[in-house]
């Protein structure tokens, strides 16, 4: 009798153990709660243990199929405390030799060499053994790629030429979020852009893509906007209810959306989406309705055939990069001096400009996207900014009026990003900014002006430094690309204690170990400092 125990529960699913003893409550019975699943297991483990006559074994894996190491179960160190001098064998640990057949014995021989060359003492007869093999045109072949095999160390090597030149060519074409991907690791870079290896496949159903299906709706509204000539500055709450529903409703009964509605947890958290992408509307409609910036356009293209087209550098050995991609939306206003832009992504997570991010290569969209258009428009940058998707949270004091609660949930509706320090540029995007906070734009007013502490603002200089060094950026970056770099070395963010390993579809190819590989530190340096270093 062979029993797996106690059974892995990693995954509630869509109900937890409270609904399920709810609806139990209430006369409906489903799946067992994780406790009474436990109490089962427990059983199990008591049957299995009585059921033995003669013997009883109990084994336990030390690491998963993508070699992540797993702990034993509590049922094992419960035995051991019980039977203290029980007897722990391994395959890992020990393990004994046997020489059976031709194939057997070569793969014993490897673990051998192994063994050998990780410093062990191993019996003479394997040095015999391997002269054998190595003198028998049948097994020599097999014998050295093996052993090329055992030298592997987890370090990527360059692409040779031959590959780098198939790849790309003389031109280099990529979009922004690709060059980012590269300076997270280049390793993933490659395997996922340069190999196009995609997960396997799960089985199960996909999550919802949230944030494709918003953008959707935000962008199709504009352009039913657009369409019926209606400014937008003064529709109502009740008319853009009526477009945005009417615009879900279509988009849920397309067939590439039938996920949304193929089981009920989809369903309960399509109805939530809906409330959010309805809400994220109404406040980019309030924003623009207190904003003397105008839209320019939406879904704004860098491409041959776009609105735009494709960001192109030279590099210094002759050869080019080519950039493609899209805008969510760019405003644009007119002042004395000039007009000004700014450029706004929506973001279905909360998402913030950090400039030591900006540095080390990991946040260069919006700021490329900038630099293009400022130099084919004559415009000068206004901003760089995120508009989060997100249902607002509001904690309702008693003391909290229906007003109170509409300005809670403006300030949650926020942009976060970077502002030119320019109040009378600020006060073109919130024309109801006097003194204080913005309910609009990352900035504090006070009686002497802006607050640079209180205010996410680069000035005119600082946004110029910023562009340069994109474009030193995106050379440098496409020069490694070129030049085959593939190297296992992804980012450390010191400020935040994050790297992208963590969720990382590529960890079981490229094993990353700090004893073999390295990390690409990002700093905590204050704006001053990462701006000195643009500048350098």
């Amino acid at each position: 009798m062979i029993g797996v125990f106690p059974s892995a529960n990693k995954d509630e699913g869509f109900l937890n153990d409270e609904d399920r003893e709810f609806l139990k409550q209430n006369g409906m019975e489903i799946a067992k709660t994780t406790k009474e699943q436990l109490y089962e297991d427990q059983f199990n483990i008591y049957k299995a243990f009585t059921t033995a006559e003669e013997k009883l074994f109990l084994s336990y894996p030390s690491t998963d199929r993508e070699s992540k190491a797993l702990r034993p179960s509590m049922i094992i160190s419960k035995i051991k405390k019980i039977n203290p001098k029980l007897v722990l064998k391994s395959d890992v640990v020990s393990r004994t030799s046997e020489i059976i057949t031709a194939s057997n014995t070569f793969e014993e021989l490897l673990t051998n060499i192994r063994a050998y060359n990780d410093g062990e003492e191993i019996d003479d007869i394997w040095f015999n053994v391997y002269n054998l093999y190595k003198q028998n045109n049948d097994w020599k072949e097999k014998l050295d790629t093996s052993l090329m095999g055992l030298g592997y160390t987890n370090k990527a090597q360059n692409l040779r030429e031959e590959y780098i030149e198939k790849m790309y060519g003389d031109t280099l074409k990529t979009s922004v979020s690709r060059l980012e991907q590269y300076k997270r690791c280049p390793f993933s870079f490659y395997l996922k852009y340069g190999l196009n290896l995609s997960e396997k496949d799960s089985g199960k159903i996909q999550s919802i893509d949230t944030g494709s299906f918003m953008h959707e709706v935000i962008d199709e509204f504009f352009d039913t906007i657009k369409q019926r000539e209606v400014n937008i500055k003064t529709l109502e709450k009740e008319d853009i209810r009526q477009i945005v529903n009417k615009i879900i409703e279509e988009k849920l009964n397309l067939k590439k959306n039938y996920i949304f509605t193929s089981t009920p947890k989809f369903i309960a958290l399509t109805n939530k989406l809906k409330k959010v992408v309805l809400e994220s509307i109404e406040y980019i409609v309030y924003q623009l309705s207190v904003s003397s910036f105008e839209i320019l356009g939406n879904e704004i293209s860098f491409s041959n055939d776009g609105e735009y087209p494709a960001i192109t550098l030279d590099l210094d050995d002759g050869r080019k990069v080519e950039i493609t991609g899209k805008i969510d939306r760019v405003d644009i206003a007119k002042m004395s001096d000039g007009k000004y832009i700014r450029i706004i992504d929506y973001k279905s997570s909360v998402k913030n400009i950090e400039l030591n991010q900006v540095l080390a290569g990991l946040q260069i969209q919006l700021l490329t996207y900038m630099d293009a258009i400022t130099k084919i428009e004559d415009v000068l940058p206004a901003g760089i900014l995120y508009f989060n998707l997100l249902e607002p949270v509001i904690k309702k004091s008693k003391s909290f009026s229906d007003e109170d609660i509409e300005e809670e949930i403006k300030k949650q509706f926020k942009m976060k990003g970077l502002v030119l320090a320019d109040i009378n540029v600020i006060k073109l995007m919130d024309n109801k900014l006097e003194t204080g906070y913005s309910n609009i734009l990352p900035v504090y007013v006070g009686k002497d002006g802006i607050s640079p502490s209180r205010s996410s603002i680069a000035t005119k200089e600082e946004f110029y430094k910023m562009q340069k060094y994109m474009n030193r950026l995106i050379k440098q970056i496409s020069k490694e690309i070129l030049s085959g770099n593939i190297e296992i070395k992804p980012y450390y963010d010191a400020k935040y204690k994050k790297t992208p390993c963590e969720y990382c579809a590529y960890k079981p190819i490229c094993k990353f170990n700090t004893n073999q590989n390295e990390y690409e530190y990002i700093g905590n340096l204050s704006k001053d400092e990462c701006m000195e270093k643009m500048e350098g």
